[in-house]
């Protein structure tokens, strides 16, 4: 088995008040579509979803994680936005081809929302694990070599995904609060 587990933390100035930028980051659902290499396949209720995480490593292996999560929301002095696994869910389960690994995994973020004048100041951190099958292509190289590469590639990726949910999200920001602000009997026009 390869095991992986990332995690990232970053502070970022988010532009809207606070009770503004807890309401956009509140809808968890379109919020999570803003993950590089990551998009939803299911949802169980408002608040439960099946994400996957979908890349292709080394040029040749398609890894794909699939990670059940429940959202809490607290909007009380605290507000902050928990992503956690959920508890309950029946997991996919693991195969392994010749280029290709899937499993199930686990994925956990936390927002913290803080004033900051007219904006809004935003701790994230996420974490993404799991334990993936060795392909066939990987089995002959000894596997703190493979458990190596895998944790390199994971702390790359991570990165990656925590950078670009921040850039996504803020560049996202003006096209959610226009669709918010139009009339109720514009917006069901144009759906």
């Amino acid at each position: 088995m390869i095991k992986i587990a990332g995690f990232a933390r970053r502070t970022f100035i988010f532009p809207a008040d606070l009770p503004t930028a807890y309401a956009y980051y509140s809808d968890v659902s379109r919020v999570l579509t803003y993950l590089p290499h990551i998009s939803l396949v299911r949802a169980y209720a408002y608040d439960q979803f099946r994400m996957l995480y979908s890349t292709i490593e080394l040029g040749i292996y398609h890894v794909r994680i699939f990670c059940d999560l429940r959202t809490t929301l607290n909007n009380e002095a605290g507000r902050l936005i928990r992503i956690s696994p959920l508890e309950g869910a029946l997991p996919v389960k693991s195969e392994v081809s010749f280029n290709s690994l899937t499993a199930p995994g686990n994925y956990s973020s936390l927002s913290v929302f803080y004033e900051n004048g007219t904006k809004t100041r935003v701790d994230y951190s996420m974490t993404l694990q799991a334990s993936l099958p060795t392909p066939l292509g990987l089995r002959l190289m000894p596997d703190k070599v493979v458990n190596g590469i895998a944790k390199n590639i994971t702390e790359s990726r991570i990165h990656e995904i925590v950078n670009g949910f921040i850039e996504r999200s803020i560049d996202a920001f003006p096209y959610w609060l226009e669709e918010i602000q139009q009339p109720r009997h514009k917006r069901n026009k144009i759906t």
